[in-house]
């Protein structure tokens, strides 16, 4: 990486709450800039989705293999990723977006959500002329707080009324929060009293994969958060404090969704590559050692 070093480079971020009618869908708005920023990360899948908008000057996604999935587009959908990405931004920076809860790309896309499934998919694509309408309202918008205001009355219109199974948000937030345990997904479906089958095909339809994946995912995550923090524990101690047998099924979990065993992540947090406020962004620069 060339230029500044990230504790250099001075951003403005704005991160905020959606208004009311737009929280069942809506986990928050945010937009940062910076005069100038030279920079690569490795970003590892994360519980996230989101609509975002891109002013930068440059800024690119690419696939574990380096080949380019999206390049200066001004606006996407990305759906959830259980692989890592590579992002590279440089010159004048300007992005905005909303991050979106689980359920709510499949009601703002109309599309299933198992379709945007490890996909970038450009606004154009998925919303046609509107979001070209939006675009330009906020190329002509002076601040950022009227580009979040454009954004909130975009979503709005797309998600008044919408509807999803209220067993989902139970759901996903069982997942979340739930100590992982061997059969914890029959017994999820059977407290819903539903199907397994049933609860995997709502999952896939409105999520992008099943409960066994998102609760892998918010294993992951977790497991990121803990090891950034406390990069010198035991890894053997962190496998049992995450339910999981032992250290060999810990290191399969991580590899297979980070191309990383722990013990490389843990050398990344040693060298100062990753922030415990941002556990599944790694700076390139240490990549390359």
């Amino acid at each position: 990486m060339t230029g500044k070093e990230p504790s250099e480079i001075r951003m403005n971020v704005i991160v905020q709450e959606p208004p009311e009618s737009l929280r069942l869908f809506v986990h928050k708005l945010w937009h940062i800039s910076a005069d100038h920023i030279d920079q690569q990360d490795i970003c590892l899948p994360v519980l996230q989705y989101e609509l975002m908008f891109n002013f930068s000057e440059h800024f690119s996604v690419s696939d574990p293999n380096e080949a380019l999935i999206i390049e200066d587009e001004e606006n996407w959908v990305s759906g959830l990723y259980t692989r890592p990405q590579r992002t590279i931004t440089s010159g004048k920076h300007e992005t905005f977006g909303v991050f979106l809860k689980p359920w709510a790309l499949q009601s703002l896309t109309g599309i299933p959500a198992s379709e945007l499934t490890n996909q970038i998919a450009p606004g154009n694509t998925v919303f046609c002329r509107s979001i070209n309408e939006l675009n330009g309202r906020m190329r002509d918008a002076l601040t950022a707080g009227e580009k979040l205001a454009l954004l909130e009355r975009f979503l709005t219109k797309r998600l008044t009324d919408r509807d999803i199974p209220a067993y989902l948000v139970y759901a996903v937030d069982f997942l979340q929060r739930s100590r992982w345990h061997d059969g914890i997904i029959k017994a999820l479906a059977q407290d819903l009293r539903i199907s397994p089958k049933s609860l995997t095909l709502a999952f896939k339809k409105h999520i992008g994969i099943s409960p066994g994946r998102f609760l892998h995912l918010r294993l992951l995550n977790d497991l990121a958060s803990d090891l950034a923090q406390k990069p010198h524990q035991s890894l053997t101690e962190l496998a049992h404090q995450h339910g999981f047998f032992d250290q060999a099924h810990l290191n399969h979990l991580f590899k297979s969704l980070t191309n990383l065993t722990p013990g490389d992540y843990r050398n990344h947090v040693l060298a100062g590559a990753i922030d415990p406020a941002s556990p599944c962004y790694i700076r390139a620069s240490a990549d390359h050692g």
